[in-house]
């Protein structure tokens, strides 16, 4: 077998640039998987809230002759530190005004979002002419984005704008609820 001196160390070369390439596409794939990841837990996140959402909507049309008293029962859990209390009369055992369910709905919802990372609010819906009966709209944020309990113009601090739209980088959503 015939070697020559230039040649020698070529083999390497070859190998060292092979696994250049490979380490590229690998990292190429890990970025990918971490992007998929984040979309993954966006996902849950929007479908958890939404959820919440939906289920006090649907308590708020199940109860209407309260349902002028479910904006502010929801604000009262609007940022909250720690497990909301129970009101009292805790509804789920007890027969109770429609107020008092108004309460309890609220307290649950709250409840619900608080134990995975969640707070919301009730408040005028953003972009909205002023009706006679201003349309209310139920807002959930997580992450960064937070809520503000004394907000009347639906400007929800960082969640969107005062006409609507979402502002970039927000970790929330809205649902019109009656």
């Amino acid at each position: 077998m015939i070697t020559y001196q230039n040649q020698k160390g070529v083999g390497l070369v070859e190998v060292l640039v092979a696994l250049l390439l490979l380490a590229v596409g690998v990292l190429g794939y890990s970025i990918l998987q971490i992007r998929a990841v984040d979309a993954s837990s966006e996902a849950l996140s929007r479908s958890q809230g939404m959820l919440i959402l939906r289920s006090l909507a649907e308590n708020m049309r199940a109860n209407p002759i309260a349902q002028t008293n479910y904006p502010a029962a929801v604000r009262g859990f609007t940022n909250i530190t720690s497990t909301p209390t129970t009101p009292s009369p805790s509804c789920s055992n007890s027969i109770c005004t429609p107020t008092q369910m108004a309460n309890f709905d609220a307290f649950m919802a709250a409840r619900s979002a608080f134990e995975i990372g969640m707070n919301i609010t009730m408040t005028d819906c953003p972009g909205v002419s002023s009706a006679p009966i201003p349309r209310q709209c139920l807002f959930i944020a997580w992450g960064n984005t937070t809520l503000s309990a004394t907000s009347t113009t639906a400007n929800v601090t960082n969640c969107m704008s005062t006409t609507g739209v979402y502002l970039n980088g927000s970790n929330c959503l809205m649902m019109e609820a009656y």
